[in-house]
């Protein structure tokens, strides 16, 4: 949903609410391709139309400080760091 991610933080019911009001728009990314997306962005994908793996990289780059009291999750640390 375009502009979704302005939106702040939805209920389930809000982002239908959203959805119904705004509307939605398909990007067909090609094979090999990539889309970006802004964080919080209302999305979905639909289910895969070739018999092989989907990957999905979710690289998360944003402000230390989150706005509208948003936070990011506490940072696990693993064994290794």
């Amino acid at each position: 949903m375009p502009g979704s991610h302005r939106l702040g933080r939805l209920t389930a019911a809000q982002a239908i609410q959203a959805r119904d009001a705004t509307g939605e728009v398909t990007v067909t990314v090609p094979r090999g391709g990539a889309m970006l997306l802004r964080p919080l962005l209302l999305h979905a994908s639909s289910k895969s139309v070739v018999d092989g793996p989907r990957r999905v990289l979710h690289f998360v780059f944003g402000p230390r400080n989150l706005p509208e009291g948003l936070r990011w999750p506490a940072r696990k640390r693993s064994a290794a760091c």
